[in-house]
């Protein structure tokens, strides 16, 4: 049986998650334009977005996958805030 705490910090985890691999896909998409290399930095954020996302939920997940899950609840949360608030922004 795991600790009741576990649950809440795992979907903050996938939330902090979500915060760096689609903020990083932000920011890289608004640099593309002004970059002198624009695949170099497409492949290179790719790679160490998807590098550290992927070892931090399987850091997280422990073995047990009721925790990634709760993780990916997070990162999908995250991502849906975004992109919300990304296009109300682009609106204005």
């Amino acid at each position: 049986m795991t600790e009741w705490w576990l649950w809440p910090v795992l979907f903050g985890a996938g939330i902090v998650l979500g915060l760096f691999f689609y903020g990083g896909l932000w920011w890289t998409v608004r640099r593309m334009p002004h970059a002198r290399h624009p695949l170099g930095l497409m492949l290179a954020s790719f790679v160490i977005r998807l590098a550290v996302t992927v070892a931090g939920f399987m850091f997280l997940m422990g073995g047990d996958w009721r925790r990634v899950v709760t993780a990916l609840l997070g990162f999908t949360l995250i991502r849906l805030v975004l992109v919300k608030k990304i296009r109300t922004a682009d609106a204005i």
